[in-house]
């Protein structure tokens, strides 16, 4: 049976009310009374009800996430980053996912309101194309950051990676190592940061005067079978691309899978760059070169703008969106 106030206040023979207010750092209780009834409530092993609490004070201490997919390195490092943060600032978080998918996404916030969470941090997924429950956060007054996932035209403090930038650099590597056709498997064509990696794949061959040859691009969704794609993009021995770059570090792989399948070495006949510089960058063979833009400095930034909402400060207009530079992290697949 769960231990109360109650009997926290009957083992220290003293009110329940003394307890509760000793317990939320109430300035008229003494130190030595605080400290007294924290160290009975350790020994009881009595755990607060935010819930309760929540209620009482019409504040719940949380923080609510909602990424595409938790088990993505990306997101989960970032997640990390933003745990930080909000465990410093007293919070706690309720972690949820949309898998890709808009009513899931509906769900989960409807979920999040529910719950009465402070303040959202939200990655959109590539099925959402109606932003009508982020109005709803704005009608229920809920301060959210939009993270690495952007919605067009809402004026809402955002925390994203310069995807253009990452796309020129990673484009721009291939060609100084000598690539002539270089393709592009894209993530899907509605969704913010593959339309910015595409950007700057084009742009870095625009720069260099490179032939764009829209044979050599594919736009992909995660549901599909991406094995065919591939082998499509480099069954013509005649007309085959020397270079690959991806939306994905997970995309990466299976191309590095498929070539192999198909008897094309990587990087000799095919060097392959992905994005997001993921733990599977060091487990394919050869180990996969790869964008990166430090998920858990993003994370971290993410929240710290959140509170800062949260707590009306003034954030100085070039700090209401922030965009985090991307690099080329070089490893053996395009050496």
């Amino acid at each position: 049976m769960a231990i109360t106030i109650k009997d926290i206040a009957t083992a220290l023979k003293i009110s329940p009310s003394t307890v509760s207010r000793a317990l939320n750092d109430h300035p008229n209780i003494s130190e030595d009374t605080k400290k007294l009834v924290s160290a009975k409530a350790k020994e009881l092993k009595y755990q607060t009800n935010f819930i309760a609490a929540g209620l009482r004070t019409k504040r719940s201490n949380s923080i609510g996430i909602l990424v595409p997919h938790i088990t993505s390195n990306f997101f989960a490092s970032a997640i990390d980053g933003i745990q930080k943060i909000v465990s410093d600032n007293g919070y706690y978080t309720i972690i949820c996912q949309s898998n890709e998918n808009y009513h899931d996404e509906l769900d989960q916030i409807k979920s999040l309101l529910s719950c009465k969470v402070e303040g959202v941090i939200l990655s959109i997924s590539s099925d959402t194309k109606d932003f009508e429950h982020l109005e709803t956060l704005q009608a229920y007054d809920v301060p959210f950051v939009l993270f690495d996932r952007i919605a067009p035209g809402f004026d809402t403090p955002t925390v994203e990676a310069n995807d253009f930038t990452g796309g020129f650099q990673a484009v721009e590597h291939l060609i100084k190592r000598g690539r002539k056709k270089i393709a592009h498997l894209g993530g899907p064509g509605l969704l913010g940061i593959s339309k910015s990696r595409y950007e700057g794949y084009l742009e870095a061959l625009r720069t260099y005067d490179y032939e764009i040859n829209e044979d050599f691009v594919v736009f992909t969704d995660p549901d599909q079978k991406h094995d065919a794609i591939i082998e499509k993009m480099f069954e013509n021995p005649k007309n085959r691309p020397d270079a690959l770059f991806t939306f994905s570090d997970e995309l990466a792989v299976e191309a590095i899978l498929k070539l192999k399948k198909m008897g094309l070495t990587v990087p000799r006949e095919v060097s392959v760059v992905g994005f997001g510089n993921s733990n599977l960058c060091e487990i394919v063979e050869p180990n996969l070169t790869s964008v990166t833009h430090e998920p858990i400095e993003m994370g971290e930034a993410a929240a710290e703008l959140l509170f800062k909402v949260i707590q009306k400060r003034h954030i100085p207009p070039h700090q209401l969106h922030m965009k985090f530079d991307s690099r080329v992290v070089i490893r053996d697949s395009s050496r």
